[in-house]
């Protein structure tokens, strides 16, 4: 499955060693979690079906987790909040198709590293604010503030043109998580015959030039 283990920070960053036994015990119940949220989906998974894919007693887990939801917002931390700042970094050197084309390969990456997970958690994403609030938040809000800084350099530098940045940030970024996400979950519903290169470079000269005739001398 496409869970990335428990044990594990994020894709761009090192594998994170478990300090103690319990460090170690409670990484193995969050993996368990996951995969059993993944599987059956939040509201239908039960303790006792995670405590028994963890090969734990129900009690176990909570010595370490206050409730099922408790899980839930753990594991969202570890497996969905994972650090972009370095990508966003990297991307942020970039002109503005390179910027573009990095941010939606790494957000098509993420969304394919973790599709089983998201699966069970975006459902529960719209009825718990909490949840809401930390996705927008560590997910969302990075690649936004990103966006919004870099649009406004390009736009004061004169590469690109002035535009309403707290609209067409959102706009533009949104879609492309949507996108993303969309493509890991259903990978024979959506565009199954176009790879993710020739998508990544569609989207990124549509972003940038509209549906408009190309000015001559920047045609792909």
């Amino acid at each position: 499955m496409n869970v990335h283990s428990a044990t594990e920070g994020a894709p761009m960053g090192e594998k994170e060693t478990p300090r103690d036994p319990g460090e170690v015990r409670r990484a193995q119940i969050l993996e368990a979690a996951a995969s059993v949220f993944a599987e059956k989906g939040y509201q239908r998974a039960t303790i006792k079906e995670i405590a028994a894919r963890a090969g734990v007693a129900p009690g176990t887990i909570y010595l370490y987790f206050k409730s099922k939801r408790d899980l839930l917002l753990a594991i969202a931390d570890r497996l969905i909040a994972q650090p972009v700042d370095e990508a966003l970094a990297q991307a942020a050197r970039l002109d503005a198709e390179g910027y573009i084309a990095a941010i939606m390969r790494n957000r098509i990456r993420f969304a394919r590293q973790n599709s089983d997970f998201l699966q069970a958690l975006i459902p529960e994403i719209w009825t718990d604010p909490e949840l809401q609030e930390r996705f927008f938040t560590q997910i969302v809000g990075p690649i936004f503030a990103s966006g919004a800084r870099y649009l406004q350099m390009q736009v004061e530098a004169g590469r690109l043109r002035p535009c309403r940045v707290e609209v067409v940030i959102p706009a533009v970024a949104g879609s492309i998580i949507i996108l993303a996400t969309l493509r890991a979950l259903a990978p024979g519903q959506l565009l199954p015959s176009i790879s993710d290169d020739e998508l990544v470079e569609e989207l990124t000269q549509l972003y940038l030039y509209g549906l408009q005739p190309r000015p001559e001398g920047n045609t792909a």
